[in-house]
This record gives C-alpha cells, structure tokens and sequence, in this order.
C-alpha cells in the first residue's frame, strides 16, 4: 500500500493565512516542508480521505487530477476537512474524460446532512449531482470500497458528530488513520484489538504538539500510542508510524519537529510525504 500526505497541517495551515507568531514567520522563511497545506491523504494514488479547500492546490503540486478517484472517505465535517462546493465541477463543462463514473463518498450522517444543504443553497448540476453517491457509515461497521475493506472507527474528535477514523486494508496490510482525534477511546482501542491482523502502518494526528486536549493527540501521546500498539501485539517493528496534522501553535519548523522525534521511529509527514508499507 502506498500512502501519500497531500496536506500535512491542521485547520489554519501553518503558518496561518492571517497569523505573524513566531512559528509562522519562521516557516515562511524556511519554506520546503515547513509549508503545510490543509490535511488530506490519498491511498495507492486511488482512494481519497478527506476534501478540504486545498485539495485543487494539492492536485496542482501533485500533477495528477481526480477523475479517476472512485472513493472518498470523509473523517468529519469541519471546514478543513470536508467542503462539498468544490464537487459542484465534477462534470458538466468543467471536467472530461474522467475514469471514474461515480464518485462514492463515506462518512457520518452530518456529511450527507451538508452536502445536501449546500446544493439546496447553490444547486448542483443534475448530470454532476447523479454521478455523486453518498453512503452514511458507521462506527465499527466494516464496508467495501473498490478492492478495500474499510471499517470506520470512533475518533475523539468533533463531539457535535460521529466523528470518524478509518480502518483501510487490501487484504494484504492494514493501514490506521488516526486523523483528526485525540489519544484513542478505550472502546476503540479494544477494537482495535480484536481486529486480527497487525497494522502496517498507523497515521497518527499530532496536533497539540507539547500540550494537551482531549479532541487531539499531542507529541508525547503520539509515542505513547506507537509503544502500546507495539506492547499489545497491534503491529511489529516493520510497521510505519507517521504524525501528521501539525499547527504552528504547538510546533515549531518541520526541522525542529524531526528533531523531537529523533530516534522514536516515527516519521513526520510533510505535504508530499510518500509513505510504502
């Protein structure tokens, strides 16, 4: 399975649009991987997580379009994540030629719930709207999509909604994302380990950086849950881990992050970021 990190920062980007903190103005300087775009990730080039405003920007760095993507997994309904307006140019005049006939979207009630109430205010044209297929998924209920099984789990995160984690295995490995959310619930925790198979790699938010709340990870939990996934059999010293989702309020510059997890194994994603397991 091939991962790739379209957007590798939280909510406001980092820097963010408006902000002049310190953290900001240095990532400006630095430039390269201290630039992170809005969170998004894209599997075997195939199937998409999340659809945040950057995603055409992320096409853009990537060289690659979206017409061939059947399957897009959706964690939760905030603005970084998901913003079905930019559906409204699948089709129509705007795109041709596209692989994919449909385009099926997961994700929890509140996603179905703002797409509709997004088309009723600026409506979707008919040809456009018939070849989007929306599916309500729930915790701990596995489905298909395409050659995945993919099983949603509960994310500590969003507490208005089902928020959302993912389970994506092609029969062969497993992948865990664990994006956005806090350090796991206890019921998905057990879930985890009554799945039957180790997972390959494990994507982990890291939002908080050195400091604490409960809706996302911080550094220190991010080592915790790699060490407890390890000690309870959940995966072995092949797998990957990888932090993600990082916001200029509680991590400095991509290079200063790397230097915190020296020797922890775990890998610090920055947009672009190609992960193989």
């Amino acid at each position: 399975m091939e991962l790739k990190i379209l957007g590798s920062g939280g909510g406001e980007g980092y820097p963010a649009l408006f902000c002049e903190c310190e953290h900001c103005k240095a990532a400006r300087k630095a430039g390269g991987k201290s630039l992170r775009s809005l969170s998004q990730t894209l599997i075997d080039g195939k199937l998409l997580i999340d659809l945040p405003a950057a995603t055409h920007a992320h096409c853009l760095a990537g060289s690659f379009s979206l017409g061939h993507v059947e399957h897009l997994l959706i964690t939760h309904t905030h603005a970084d994540h998901y913003v079905p307006e930019i559906l409204d140019t699948r089709g129509g005049g705007f795109a041709h030629n596209m692989a994919a006939k449909k385009l099926n979207i997961y994700g929890n009630k509140d996603v179905t719930r703002r797409f509709n109430g997004t088309f009723e205010l600026f409506p979707i044209g008919k040809e456009i709207r018939e070849s989007i297929v929306l599916h309500e998924v729930h915790a701990f209920e596995p489905f298909t999509a395409g050659e995945y099984k993919i099983t949603p789990i509960k994310a500590c995160h969003a507490f208005e909604e089902d928020a959302l984690n993912y389970i994506i295995d092609n029969g062969k490995t497993a992948l865990l994302y664990l994006v956005d959310s806090g350090y796991p619930y206890e019921e998905t925790l057990e879930y985890l380990k009554s799945y039957g198979k180790k997972f390959g790699c494990v994507v982990m938010d890291a939002t908080r950086g050195d400091a604490y709340y409960k809706g996302h990870m911080n550094f220190e939990e991010n080592k915790k849950l790699k060490a407890y996934l390890l000690q309870e059999g959940m995966c072995d010293c092949t797998a990957k881990f990888v932090v993600t989702h990082i916001t200029h309020n509680h991590a400095g510059t991509h290079e200063e992050v790397e230097k915190y997890f020296a020797g922890s194994g775990i890998i610090v994603a920055y947009d672009g970021c190609d992960v193989k397991f």
